[in-house]
């Protein structure tokens, strides 16, 4: 292994650790008694994120498309957080505050258009975020989604999170600028 590869990895190892321990030390609110877990799980998970994305390879990422990956990773996240809130609402109000309860579950399948496996998975497990839709399989690049009912507009929230999805692929991922992804709306609803 070249020392610009081992300084890659090296540097790739750190930077999980000290995210991931920031952020188990915020969800703890540094609790004393939790830093011992918090030894064995970030080591563990940090290992697992190498599994699912394999080890960092050769070639720099600009500062401007890192700042960029960055920008969209938080957008993201409160575009996550934000649509959490308003679909958790809507549950509740369905279930709770009507005359009688407004659910008719349906299935559905959604092909995503997203390039790597790691992107395609991210899909997957975010859409759980969010209430009113359930992702039950990921097969290649087929979602098998339950949604709480067909008013919920499942497809439209996985169109958007798949297209946030894959301008990080597109910064990120060697192989999403290699394949072309396309960033525009309506990626995979068929």
């Amino acid at each position: 292994m070249s020392g610009s590869v081992l300084g890659l990895l090296i540097g790739s190892v750190v930077g999980r650790v000290v995210v991931l321990a920031g952020v188990r030390l915020a969800a703890t609110e540094a609790s004393l008694d939790a830093l011992g877990y918090g030894a064995v799980a970030v080591p563990l998970v940090v290992a697992a994120s190498y599994v699912l994305t394999g080890r960092p390879r050769g070639g720099r990422v600009g500062v401007g498309r890192r700042a960029r990956g960055i920008l969209w990773c938080v957008e993201l996240a409160g575009w996550v957080l934000w649509r959490s809130v308003v679909g958790g609402l809507d549950v509740a109000r369905r279930a709770l505050w009507l005359p009688r309860p407004d659910i008719a579950p349906e299935w559905f399948a959604y092909t995503t258009a997203l390039a790597t496996p790691t992107a395609r998975g991210a899909l997957a497990l975010v859409a759980n975020l969010m209430p009113g839709s359930l992702t039950a399989r990921l097969d290649g690049d087929r979602l098998e989604v339950h949604a709480i009912s067909p008013a919920v507009d499942v497809a439209g929230s996985l169109d958007a999170l798949e297209g946030r999805i894959a301008r990080i692929e597109r910064v990120w991922s060697a192989r999403g600028r290699d394949a072309g992804v396309d960033v525009g709306p309506g990626l995979g609803h068929p």
